[in-house]
């Protein structure tokens, strides 16, 4: 799916204070580009290697002149999370978000513990995520919160490494509790399935990480979840998160980071 709004000779990229809705598009446009078209349900379509998602991003940012220096970042440097380096753009009030160490967030799944035990030792993890899966990401946050994350471009770092670069509006931040949180996506239709991971059938839409560091408040009934893991469950994992609701129980959510299951 190619954007109207997507930047080329013809039809430059816009100014950085007019840039929200059109790296909204970029995002879902990164996306189409990578897989040849999204599936039906708004979910990746296909697994290409890591390596080939990386060169396949690239060409498609140099194409519409998204390659971007470390001098083209804002000069105020936040301190960052686990996942990103944070810069704060002053003139637009956006932070800017910098994926680090060739790595691109968190990708909820399972892991079949290798033990003799007559209970099920299937366990929830977070795995470091592709670019594919962390833009699929943005997408689906940028469906929970419209225009949340606009793509900014990549920035080819030493080593021949790439890092992902986006922006957010700033949030005051208003704390909220755990209450609040699970009651928020009550009202959305999503059922708990273990601290801080939500799941709706409906649309098959899983969110994970969402815990009180990762959501604020934008007024008196909405939450904002600005750093959330959303993901559309598949094969073994869907299986298992719907066996799971059935039987009435709940994960076990286990905060494990191994190295990219792909090549």
């Amino acid at each position: 799916m190619t954007s109207e709004s997507e930047p080329s000779p013809s039809n430059p990229r816009p100014p950085a204070d007019q840039r929200g809705t059109d790296g909204a598009d970029l995002i879902l446009a990164a996306l189409d580009f990578l897989c040849g078209g999204l599936s039906a349900d708004g979910g990746t379509c296909g697994p290409p290697t890591l390596a080939r998602q990386k060169e396949d991003l690239l060409q498609w940012a140099d194409r519409l002149g998204l390659l971007l220096s470390a001098t083209d970042l804002p000069a105020k440097v936040v301190r960052g999370g686990q996942e990103h380096e944070l810069f704060h753009d002053e003139s637009t009030d956006r932070y800017f978000k910098v994926t680090r160490n060739g790595v691109f967030g968190l990708s909820p799944g399972i892991e079949l513990a290798l033990v003799s035990s007559e209970h099920d030792a299937r366990r929830f993890h977070l795995w470091e995520a592709s670019p594919l899966e962390y833009l699929e990401r943005l997408h689906l946050q940028n469906l929970l919160v419209p225009g949340l994350n606009a793509f900014e471009g990549l920035i080819v770092q030493p080593g021949d490494d790439m890092a992902i670069v986006t922006s957010q509006p700033r949030f005051d931040i208003v704390p909220v509790s755990t209450a609040e949180i699970d009651a928020w996506f009550d009202s959305l239709g999503f059922v708990k399935i273990t601290d801080a991971a939500y799941y709706r059938a409906e649309d098959n839409l899983g969110v994970f990480d969402a815990h009180d560091k990762n959501l604020v408040r934008a007024d008196e009934d909405v939450l904002v979840p600005f750093d959330v893991v959303p993901c559309h469950p598949a094969g073994g994992f869907l299986s298992f998160i719907e066996e799971t609701l059935t039987a009435g129980h709940t994960l076990r959510a286990v905060r494990t980071v191994t190295t990219h299951r792909q090549p």
